[in-house]
């Protein structure tokens, strides 16, 4: 670990200075106005010329979603040049990309684009305005990051009256460059006011990524650092606590070992998997055109099932039922003679697998940046995502380094043994919960109903009823010592839990949980129709039906891609969606729920439209959408627990909608 965090402190200097500058150096911008003798009051163009370094290639104003981005023009606001119409192009080259299966639309060599203007009354004499370009350069096997670039140029205004026939705006495609690479020479056009929104609002969580990317290789792990302590807040991370200390404390008391081997390698295990993760996924996406959707792997039935039982197994552990062993001849091989003691070292494969179990369970919370992550940056080659997702990693585990070694303070303390018993027992009855939630997510993706929420709760409060009984010594295990009477914390945190279990029963009804709702299936699961009330009028998983209405009604449309084992998803369905001030303001809207990580037809229909449409797997993603069709704003927050910030983007979404 030290030699790989050497080579990065020696190599950072010269991956953020290269990578910052590379998109600008295979391009070479320049503007200036036409026609050269413009009087105030007519109308001129901009052109904006790129001259393209050999063998890579840049993209179409019209660059189809869903693939490399497209090229975005912008005149900087001033007080001499007004934009006067649609940014025109020639026609581009078109090829069928494999990798997303669209076809770009790019030029080569060199290009020109129009920016029709109209020069203010009164000016004259010289003047300087700016343009601003966000474009993507790539071969045909890599990509550099999108890059941003201001393109400053002078002109001079001719004296005179401004002429009739100098009125109209000027609309024709410039002349090309020599040596130019395009389709033809007719002009479509992309508005502005479009190409700006592309490059902000249309491009979601993915552009905070290539925007670190940008600006070099320190921000963008920066960002990634951030995420992953941001990740530890989520929901899947919580349960993850009492398991992770509970295990350290078995095995301290098996092993009698004091080192930092077993957290460090539990932690590796983490920050391998994330570090595995990115690597594997970038070559798969970039090498062969996979399209590997992060969320549906986190939603397998199958996968949580075995986790289920992985969590009742060591529950069972814990409380004493029988003991998990390494094999002794597997013992032999994996773990080599020692000093100690005449002992053995303990083994590290398994708290190397623990943390290796530890991040493919908090998928459902951490794929938000993982997957915006992989699917920005996989055709910028390895190095990203890879770096990415290590340092994400390192972010995410440095906590839980920590919790492993609590046990070992847990040790010292006097008379820890017996109140140790108790503690990991009561660990056990945490882990029978966890297990009932990967169960529910199976049930949740196969649409069993049988895990309904009233079920649900009902476990779950007979857990914690169970669990407070132990507490109270009302019910013992085996190992307990039944010498000895609970004492005052021990009696507190019983009547606790038994308060927690009767408040679970309250909320098989109307009572909220909180953040806890994220863990329950959806109230209306498995419920008769009409028998819960919701403010909201969803549409499910049918984005044409849902787009029809919205023509018929002339109304904006709301499309929530969600999942059936998206712990922020129903967060933000259970505790902002039905908000007041939210659902106020989706009475004006058109709302379709299209879930993406289901084993069914129209989940896979639904995945697909939201990468190849929205370029993302991140979830939730809310994206309102035109009558038409056209994207008029994306929440890029994703989860956010201020209801009036939701709100306030859906009447932004509106208010584009009016002014069209």
């Amino acid at each position: 670990m030290r030699k790989i965090f050497l080579f990065l402190a020696l190599m950072l200097p010269f991956f953020n200075s290269g990578l910052q500058a590379a998109p600008s150096e295979k391009v070479v911008w320049q503007a200036r106005l036409e026609p050269a003798d413009a009087r105030a009051g007519e109308s001129a163009q901009v052109v904006v010329t790129a001259k393209i370094e050999k063998g890579w290639h840049l993209y179409s104003l019209t660059q189809p979603p869903g693939g490399s981005l497209a090229t975005t023009l912008q005149l900087v606001p001033g007080k001499i040049l007004k934009s006067a119409g649609k940014p025109v192009q020639p026609a581009p080259v078109k090829k069928r990309n494999p990798v997303f299966k669209i076809t770009d639309e790019l030029y080569e060599n060199a290009v020109a684009f129009g920016m029709p203007v109209k020069i203010a009354a009164g000016a004259s004499g010289a003047q300087k305005a700016q343009a601003r370009v966000r474009f993507m350069v790539c071969t045909d096997k890599t990509c550099l990051p999108p890059a941003e670039k201001s393109i400053p140029f002078a002109f001079n205004i001719a004296p005179g009256a401004a002429r009739t026939e100098r009125m109209a705006a000027l609309t024709a495609v410039p002349k090309q460059p020599p040596g130019a690479i395009n389709g033809a020479t007719s002009a479509p056009a992309i508005e502005p006011e479009s190409a700006i929104a592309s490059a902000s609002d249309n491009q979601g969580d993915a552009n905070r990524v290539q925007r670190a990317q940008n600006s070099g290789l320190l921000p963008f792990l920066g960002l990634a650092f951030g995420a992953g302590f941001l990740a530890l807040l989520t929901p899947c991370v919580f349960p993850m606590i009492p398991i992770t200390v509970s295990f350290f404390t078995k095995r301290q008391e098996q092993s009698g070992g004091r080192g930092l081997a077993g957290p460090t390698a539990f932690c590796a295990g983490i920050i391998g998997t994330f570090t595995a993760i990115g690597l594997l996924v970038s070559l798969l996406l970039a090498a062969f055109g996979i399209n590997f959707n992060i969320t549906q792997f986190a939603a397998n039935p199958w996968l949580n099932l075995t986790f289920a039982a992985i969590f009742v197994l060591l529950a069972l552990n814990l409380f004493g039922v029988f003991e998990i062993m390494v094999p002794p001849a597997l013992m032999d091989k994996v773990q080599p003679k020692t000093a100690m003691a005449g002992g053995k070292k303990p083994s590290l494969w398994v708290p190397i697998l623990m943390g290796l179990g530890f991040s493919l369970t908090s998928f459902t919370c951490t794929v938000p940046f993982v997957g915006t992550l992989l699917a920005t940056t996989a055709r910028s080659g390895p190095l990203w995502p890879t770096l990415g997702m290590l340092v994400f990693g390192l972010a995410f585990a440095s906590p839980f380094f920590l919790l492993a070694l609590f046990p070992q303070w847990l040790a010292k303390l006097p008379k820890s043994g017996g109140w140790l018993v108790s503690v990991k027992a009561f660990m056990g009855f945490l882990e029978l919960a966890a297990a009932l939630k990967f169960l529910s997510n199976a049930d949740f993706v196969w649409q069993l109903k049988w895990l309904t929420r009233p079920i649900f709760l009902s476990l779950w409060s007979t857990i914690f009823l169970v669990a407070g009984f132990y507490l109270l010594r009302w019910l013992r295990l085996p190992h307990d010592d039944s010498s000895t009477a609970p004492g005052p914390f021990r009696r507190t945190l019983g009547i606790a839990t038994i308060a927690a279990s009767l408040y679970l029963l309250a909320a098989m009804g109307t009572v909220s949980l909180g953040d806890f709702d994220a863990y329950l299936p959806p109230r209306a699961y498995g419920q008769p129709a009409g028998a819960v009330h919701s403010p909201i009028a969803w549409i499910v998983d049918d984005y044409e039906a849902a787009r029809a209405k919205a023509r018929r009604e002339n109304k904006p449309l709301l499309i929530n891609f969600t999942g059936y084992a998206c712990t922020n998803c129903r967060l933000m369905e259970e505790n902002v969606l039905p908000r007041p001030e939210v659902a106020s303001v989706l009475e004006d809207f058109i709302s379709v729920e299209l879930h993406t990580d289901g084993v069914d037809e129209k989940s896979k229909i639904n995945a697909k439209l939201q990468l190849e449409q929205f370029g993302t797997v991140t979830l939730p993603l809310y994206v309102v959408l035109s009558p038409e069709g056209k994207e008029l704003a994306r929440f890029e927050e994703g989860f956010t627990r201020d209801p009036q910030r939701f709100a306030d983007f859906l009447k932004r979404g509106g208010e584009r909608l009016a002014k069209k």
